[in-house]
């Protein structure tokens, strides 16, 4: 391959080096030994000439040179050149290919950086993806320029180059040329390796960015739809934690009006206990026919109505396979949203659609907004695993056995005597505290359900929250019962809740684990198994805070209705699943009753604070301060920090978004996009340095056509075949 080179020469003094002439072509040069003739002095109008010359070339205006030239008279025949120039100025001129395309990659990566809400709507996005491949063309021009900048630089250092090198700025849109052999013969070279490599690795970082950085430009440039931040403020509770999530509940914490099935309330844990009948006539498939295609399954969730917010009871079943036994295999899991802070919640998203109302923010345009609370909140998740046996009249005094506590790690059971000789269908634990006789001493009515509550022993039902023994119904004297085993706890979640423009504030609560990984021991794949579920009981992973029950607070569970002359538990249970014995159905409502009754817990506390107002004067009062919360320089709710009954109360952050276009580095793909074009820019930085900032050498023509082809001849060039 034919190289071109530079031959080791005499050194010249600088003075000299600005006589080096330009002559017709490559030829000439081949002989070196004939003395160079001198160039005249370009001065007047040329030197403007070159100025404007090197100004429109580095913008690829060739053509309007000819123009100029015409325009102003001058010959279109070419001026005696210099070879070799150091000349600041003209250096920078054509560095001009870099500014355009330079300050829109840096003015993306700013913007995302920081964080920019535009709206709701966008209009003009065709545009923004037309103006996104013009701005990829400038760059890969760009590219081109650094490249022939660096071979150039390496020819004039008297090293030599295969001429495919020379055109390797006109490849860089084609990811084929890093397998050419153009880039084969450059690795094969006999130049020095150091330069070799230098060379290579150029080009192939210069070919890898002209490849991406037109889709890098094109995400950073087009506003994505996503959720952005609309302020933040703390809230205060007037509650202590150990109120709000207690570790034992006892019956001396409710009224005693809450033996009766209550109204909607957030005092008693029997409200709302109509939600479970709704999710067992939605399972039973008790909807029209094109709703029911819906629910090929049982429902999700169904909803529960606090004093100020909507909230979802979750309950899921048939959370072990076979794998896990000796567990049940149709235990149910339930958790719902603790009631205070969902009102407390609501109450501040009110307050923020109202600030919202009278503020100039463009948050105002958004199609969604939601306040969370990401910490420090903690919700009740239960499990609840039951099976059958039999009392065989009113002289069996066989002790009873429960479930093996659902949830607990083998570990955790290691003192346990675990028995078989049962008719349950799992492995139990034998409870010699109660006998069959005493269970027929349970108060109610033969023919309905009846409940009698157990307090299990920590040791051996370690991880048991509390022991319930079901009383079927019969006319018998065999008598069916269901012996149930309960677990719960509090497990830390973060709380969202959504509402649209046009609401007031309230929408329905919804939560999910909070971060498990950052606060939890591991396990085998725990992590993944609790990333991917809403609902999860893996002792002693999670909950994190287990919850002893005693019976006496149990029994304002199954409260009498009074219209109904029943219990809550035998009105579920006539509800019952149809396609399902009642272990899946008592599995469902006792564990679905136990999450909705802890979740109203501490239920006196509400949001407290002195709110920061500023005056309409519109409406000629005082409102919410719109644009010092949206701005999160601090919080919009005070507290009297000097007062004493203040200094144990909750606090909790709550953090509002908008839905909505804007720019940002939401996900992975915007991040990488940034090291793309960070990587850009530091190669126009560094050829700002190079050639412009510090002078450097350059040739007179500067497109590859005109240094491969063109006048070559500064004294030191010579063909090697």
């Amino acid at each position: 391959m034919e190289k071109a080179k530079f031959e080791e020469k005499p050194r010249i003094q600088e003075a000299e080096i600005a006589s080096i002439q330009w002559t017709s072509s490559w030829a000439s040069t081949a002989s070196v030994d004939k003395p160079l003739p001198s160039a005249p002095e370009v001065t007047g109008i040329h030197s403007y000439l070159a100025y404007a010359k090197a100004t429109l070339q580095s913008l690829g205006f060739n053509v309007l040179v000819y123009v100029l030239q015409h325009f102003l008279g001058i010959s279109l025949n070419e001026i005696p050149k210099k070879a070799f120039h150091r000349d600041r100025l003209m250096a920078l001129l054509r560095c001009l290919v870099h500014v355009l395309p330079f300050s829109i990659a840096m003015a993306e990566i700013m913007i995302n950086w920081r964080g920019y809400y535009v709206g709701a709507n966008i209009d003009g996005l065709n545009y923004i993806q037309f103006a996104a491949k013009l701005h990829e063309m400038a760059m890969q021009s760009s590219l081109a320029i650094i490249v022939f900048c660096y071979v150039r630089h390496v020819l004039f250092n008297g090293d030599a180059l295969p001429i495919g090198a020379l055109l390797s700025g006109l490849h860089l849109t084609q990811i084929s040329y890093l397998w050419s052999m153009e880039l084969w013969g450059i690795a094969s070279s006999k130049i020095p390796l150091g330069r070799r490599l230098g060379v290579m690795t150029m080009i192939i970082v210069a070919v890898s960015l002209a490849s991406t950085v037109g889709p890098s430009s094109a995400i950073l440039l087009i506003p994505n739809l996503s959720y952005w931040p609309a302020g933040s403020t703390h809230i205060w509770m007037n509650t202590t934690a150990a109120e709000l999530w207690p570790s034992r509940l006892d019956g001396s914490l409710l009224p005693s009006y809450c033996s009766q099935a209550p109204s909607v309330s957030n005092v008693c844990p029997g409200s709302e206990w109509e939600a479970l009948s709704d999710y067992l006539s939605l399972a039973n498939g008790m909807l029209p026919t094109d709703v029911l295609s819906a629910f090929t399954v049982s429902p999700y969730s169904v909803q529960l109505t606090g004093q100020g917010s909507l909230r979802q009871l979750i309950i899921q079943r048939h959370i072990y396979d076979n794998e896990t036994a000796p567990y049940d295999q149709g235990a149910a899991q339930a958790t719902t949203q603790h009631v205070a802070v969902a009102d407390a919640l609501s109450a501040t998203s009110s307050l923020w659609n109202i600030a919202l109302q009278h503020s100039d923010s463009p948050f105002f345009d958004q199609r969604d907004a939601v306040q969370s609370i990401m910490a420090g909140v903690f919700q009740p998740y239960t499990l609840a695993s039951c099976g059958g046996d039999v009392i065989e009249g009113e002289t069996d005094d066989r002790p009873v056995a429960f479930p093996i506590p659902p949830g607990s790690s083998p570990d955790m059971l290691k003192d346990a005597k675990v028995t078989v000789e049962t008719m349950l269908p799992m492995l139990a634990i034998e409870y010699a505290g109660l006998t069959r006789s005493e269970i027929l001493k349970t108060p109610g009515r033969k023919s309905d359900y009846r409940i009698k509550w157990v307090e299990l022993p920590e040791n051996p039902f370690n991880g048991t929250s509390i022991g319930a023994v079901i009383l079927q119904p019969t006319r018998n004297e065999t008598q069916g019962i269901l012996l149930c085993n309960m677990a719960a706890g509090w497990g830390s979640t973060s709380m969202n809740m959504s509402s649209s423009p046009s609401a007031s504030g309230t929408g329905i609560t919804s939560s999910s684990i909070y971060d498990p990984e950052s606060t939890l021991p591991q396990a085998d794949d725990y992590s993944k198994r609790i990333a991917d579920s809403v609902i999860t009981f893996e002792l002693p992973l999670f909950p994190q805070r287990k919850i002893n029950i005693s019976s006496d607070w149990a029994q304002y569970l199954n409260p009498q209705i009074p219209t109904l002359n029943t219990t809550i538990f035998n009105s579920l249970m006539s509800v019952k699943l149809v396609d399902h014995d009642d272990t899946t159905s008592a599995n469902i409502i006792l564990a679905g009753l136990l999450a909705n009754g802890l979740a109203r817990t501490g239920f006196n506390s509400q949001l407290q604070g002195k709110i920061r107002t500023a005056f309409h004067p519109t409406l000629n009062a005082s409102i919410p301060d719109g644009d010092y919360w949206f701005s999160g320089r601090g919080d919009m709710f005070t507290i009297d920090p000097s007062a004493n009954n203040n200094k144990d109360w909750i606090k909790l952050r709550v953090d509002s978004s908008v839905e909505g276009y804007g720019f940002g580095l939401q996900g992975i793909a915007p991040k990488l996009t940034v090291v793309v074009l960070l990587i850009y820019c530091a190669l126009v930085v560094g050829h700002y340095h190079g050639d412009g900032g510090a002078g450097g050498e350059f040739l007179a023509d500067d497109s590859a056509e005109e240094y491969v082809c063109g006048d070559y001849t500064d004294g030191f060039v010579s063909v090697a075949g």
